[in-house]
């Protein structure tokens, strides 16, 4: 009889049969460990419950139990109670680390040690977080984010309820809470902050906030270079940020992005009781609005004659803080302090033009401004930037970066400039919020169309052999320009134009870019026996030559471009451009001068002055206002047609 090798074994687990044919030496093993596990013998095999994942795994070694066995054996056992949960199939990366136990392709994942990591290591969800309780809900909340579509085994919500309470109850883990945050939080000053620390890539984020930023050449070449917003550097064991105080809220967010729990911390302006009786018409107080919506930062357009000091008036009434008002003469600065104290109550002081006088009120010439600028910082809440198209832009830009204003109006006849540095006043002040259109001024009765009459004139023989010498010899725009621009025969047609307007009885004013030519055409008036006022960067009557002039008693003033901007000049009837730069900016603001509606005035009249053949034609073309202004009129003459035309010219037709 032959010895028998094998045994069959038969277990029930749970309902789940398993059998075995094995020597009886591995079952003699085998059962006494069943029996430690609470099975016992029915005399047709080994029966017991299991209710424990853990006993499976020991039984799937002690059985050798397959896969599939093993499948309907956890169908059998409920899933783990507690702070763990139990996940069948394959398990995310993230949820690997807090696995506890293994059973085939079924995981027991602690929602505890998930909980316990994320309040140690996360550098994000920290910054968002309001207390130590909702750090520890959002580390849950991350965790069921984990298991979404996933096949999960139990009462998930009583796991991570039960995870919560642990976390919760834990000091060690709350002590190092509170020492993450304290850490991590980064009070933000309106220009500066103090970090604790900082990884290169938060740094790199931090530097790659530039500006464009265009510098013009001598010869008019413009170069674009970029401004370092900024600055980060280490002081002792703290790591500093210097940056523009429109960058704020951005670099609070970079911050948050990396873990950092930031605080805004505000300096508290002066408030003022100003005495407000400033009445703006519809379309300032559109303009006004529109920047109280943008958050109370923007750059607002209005044409000359359209009372952007009012809309500034508005702005300080409305917030009541303390204000700087910047201003690129002194002429004007004296306006608005005149302006303030009329139209809200209020003395301001001046900085600049042999004044030092700084009030919770100020009005500062740009210039002076940057020189005490130091003075200026953490005073104001708001400022106010008149004619910010004509600053210079270094000096604008070191003015609007240094100042701590958290409410910024940029004022200005038009944002475009000519170094097209208009990015520089966007980002620095705020957007274009709102354009004033001429129509809007026409219709409340501030200014006139405008008609506009191009008259050609030839260069002589010797001017045009030397403009196309020129020409064959430089590709310089400028040199060009400057021949055509001082073309002789131009002080005859501004000589017969002006004669003929003032026996209409109408106001001149005559613009050249160039002192001689100036003084030529004051000399040829002279001879006519027609009083005039010449005013250039030499005269120091001025004053008393506007007094002249707004009276009547001289109707004529011919200038150089001291008076283009930064300049209250009295109102005119009709403007004779001579000469110009070209900008169109120029031409708005000379245009401006002749706009301003006034009794018995219907139009205002512009000629300007283009030699024929030359690069004038183009730069006539470019700096063209139509865009800007309302021209009834826009005609082209020669200089036989402009004869023609003064001839017929005459008082009914100027009404």
């Amino acid at each position: 009889m032959a010895l028998r090798l094998s045994v069959r074994f038969r277990v029930v687990i749970n309902g789940v049969e398993v059998v075995r044919e094995w020597s009886w030496d591995k079952i003699l093993s085998v059962k006494e460990e069943l029996k430690r596990m609470g099975f016992r013998w029915t005399g047709d095999g080994w029966v017991g419950r299991v209710r424990d994942p853990m006993q499976l795994y020991t039984l799937r070694t002690l059985l050798d139990l397959t896969d599939d066995e093993l499948g309907r054996l956890q169908q059998t056992v409920q899933a783990p109670r507690g702070d763990v949960v139990m996940v069948v199939g394959e398990i995310p990366e993230k949820l690997r680390p807090y696995v506890v136990a293994s059973y085939g392709a079924s995981s027991v994942v602690s929602v505890s040690r998930f909980i316990r990591d994320f309040v140690s290591s996360d550098k994000t969800a920290i910054a968002q977080s309001q207390s130590y309780e909702d750090y520890v809900r959002r580390a849950a909340e991350e965790f069921r984010a984990l298991l979404r579509g996933l096949d999960v085994r139990g009462d998930l919500k009583s796991a991570i309820d039960s995870a919560i309470e642990i976390a919760l109850s834990s000091e060690r883990l709350k002590s190092l809470y509170e020492r993450r945050v304290a850490w991590r939080t980064v009070e933000l000053g309106p220009t500066s902050a103090a970090l604790n620390f900082a990884s290169k890539e938060l740094v790199d984020e931090l530097r790659s906030f530039k500006l464009a930023y265009n510098i013009v050449g001598k010869n008019g070449e413009v170069k674009q270079t970029f401004i370092q917003l900024v600055k980060v550097s280490r002081d002792k064991e703290k790591i500093i940020l210097k940056y523009p105080i429109f960058l704020r809220n951005k670099i609070s967010e970079i911050l948050k992005k990396y873990g950092y729990i930031t605080k805004i911390s505000d300096i508290s302006y002066k408030k003022l009781s100003y005495r407000s009786s400033v009445r703006l018409l519809e379309f300032q107080r559109a303009a006004l609005e529109a920047w109280i919506k943008s958050g109370y930062r923007g750059t607002v357009a209005v044409p000359t004659g359209g009372g952007k000091t009012f809309i500034g008036l508005g702005a300080m009434a409305e917030t009541g803080e303390a204000t700087l008002i910047l201003a690129v003469t002194k002429e004007l600065a004296l306006q608005w302090i005149e302006r303030v104290r009329k139209y809200l109550g209020v003395q301001a002081g001046l900085l600049g033009g042999g004044s030092h006088d700084v009030r919770d009120v100020t009005v500062a010439i740009y210039n002076s401004a940057v020189k005490y600028i130091d003075e200026l910082m953490n005073r104001f809440g708001l400022v106010i930037f008149d004619e910010a198209h004509h600053v210079p832009a270094e000096t604008f830009k070191e003015v609007a970066l240094a100042l701590d204003s958290p409410k910024r109006l940029a004022l200005s006849a038009t944002p475009k400039r000519d170094d097209g540095n208009e990015l520089l006043i966007f980002e620095a002040v705020g957007p274009l919020v709102f354009r004033a259109s001429y129509r809007e001024m026409i219709e409340a009765g501030l200014v006139v169309p405008i008609e506009h009459y191009r008259v050609y004139v030839r260069l002589t023989p010797e001017e045009e052999s030397e403009y196309k010498s020129a020409e064959r010899s430089t590709d310089n725009a400028i040199v060009l320009r400057n021949i055509a621009a001082q073309a002789s025969a131009k002080i005859q047609a501004a000589i017969d134009i002006i004669k003929r307007e003032v026996s209409l009885g109408h106001k001149v004013i005559v613009f050249t870019q160039f002192l001689e030519q100036a003084r030529a055409i004051y000399q040829r008036l002279t001879e006519h026996q027609i009083r005039a006022e010449l005013i250039t960067s030499e005269e120091r009557d001025r004053d008393a030559a506007f007094a002249r002039f707004a009276s009547g008693l001289v109707r004529v003033v011919v200038t150089t471009t001291v008076l283009d901007e930064g300049v209250d000049v009295p109102d005119a009837d009709v403007a004779v451009v001579v000469s110009g730069s070209g900008s169109k900016r120029q031409m708005i603001q000379r245009v401006g001068r002749i706009v301003r509606a006034s009794q018995g005035k219907s139009v205002g009249r512009v000629y300007e002055l283009v030699a024929r053949g030359t690069i004038e034609e183009a730069l006539s073309e470019s700096r063209h206002v139509d865009d800007i202004v309302e021209e009834s009129v826009c005609k082209r003459l020669s200089e036989s047609a402009l004869r023609e035309f003064l001839s017929k010219t005459s008082l009914l037709e100027y009404k």
